[in-house]
């Protein structure tokens, strides 16, 4: 009973993540056709507020892109990726002091240090119950070449 109640409270959580995630595309794809249909080509070229105003709601666009796939994704990297955008977004679209662009400098720089040497992709990558067992069987019992047969009759299992 217990198992069940946490499957249905796991499946309701995973239409509701689904759910935000077709929400938050729509929206993704109605300010993208706005952006496009709305920009005033004269006053991009003559204004740079107008053209600073376009790269900020494009790189929205992009970070809600990137928030989609974090959802979908559930792994570890998606997480940084979205990070990094919007890490960057605020560094390049808003007019920053200096220390507030080595903050953004170093906060970059850090989330490229984690994923490169924290991240370990097999660890964090989605895997079915077969390929845990198999993965489990492997640490247990070795990768010295016996089958799954051997090990069973090795094992009586």
């Amino acid at each position: 009973m217990n198992s069940d109640l946490r499957d249905k409270i796991s499946s309701a959580a995973t239409a509701i993540e689904i759910t935000l995630g077709l929400i938050i595309l729509i929206a993704c794809v109605v300010s993208s056709l706005g952006i496009v249909f709305t920009t005033n080509l004269q006053t991009l070229f003559i204004d740079p507020d107008y053209l600073q105003a376009r790269l900020s709601d494009a790189c929205l666009i992009i970070i809600g892109i990137e928030l989609i796939k974090m959802i979908t994704s559930y792994t570890i990297d998606s997480v940084v990726d979205v990070m990094l955008l919007a890490v960057a977004r605020q560094m390049i679209v808003e007019h920053t002091s200096p220390l507030e662009n080595l903050l953004t400098v170093l906060a970059v720089g850090l989330l490229f240090v984690i994923r490169k040497y924290l991240y370990i992709s097999q660890i964090d990558r989605r895997k079915s119950k077969r390929e845990v067992e198999e993965a489990v069987r492997a640490q247990v019992f070795g990768k010295m070449g016996k089958s799954k047969e051997e090990h069973e009759k090795e094992f009586h299992i």
